[in-house]
């Protein structure tokens, strides 16, 4: 899969020219326009979280109980954190589906928002990783 990001003319200009040779060798491709609400930091710093948050609720004892069989429980995975704590919060919150459709102040206030959850429901504590450069 390749990504563009397109923030001014002159990558909007590189884009076009790569749209084009792709379309004069014959190459189909689909192009999907996504909105850059969300910064590849951000993106980052949750996938950091959840990964932090799984290990420190597995480490604490928490795990998922096993739907058909209660006393096998599951370790808590990045994909799990998000799934069963970030995305019902930003549905809660702002009525999204998708962290793709928040914007950058309403992605960080759900991050904050799963991080005060989890510690108030579980006394576990992890901080939000600094945003690096």
């Amino acid at each position: 899969m390749e990504r563009w990001l397109v923030k001014d003319k002159k990558q909007a200009e590189f884009f076009i020219r790569f749209i084009m040779q792709e379309a004069e060798e014959g190459r189909e491709r689909y192009y999907t326009i996504v909105h850059a609400n969300r910064t590849n930091k951000q993106n980052n710093t949750l996938a950091v979280l959840c990964r932090r948050l799984a290990e420190a609720l597995n480490e604490a004892g928490f795990e998922i109980p096993h739907p058909f069989k209660p006393d096998l429980e599951i370790p808590y995975t990045e994909t799990s954190i998000r799934e069963l704590i970030y995305k019902p919060i930003i549905k809660a919150m702002f009525d999204a589906d998708s962290s793709t459709t928040l914007t950058t102040s309403e992605f960080s206030e759900a991050m904050t928002t799963m991080v005060d959850a989890v510690c108030r429901n579980t006394g576990v504590n992890v901080p939000i990783p600094a945003l690096e450069p």
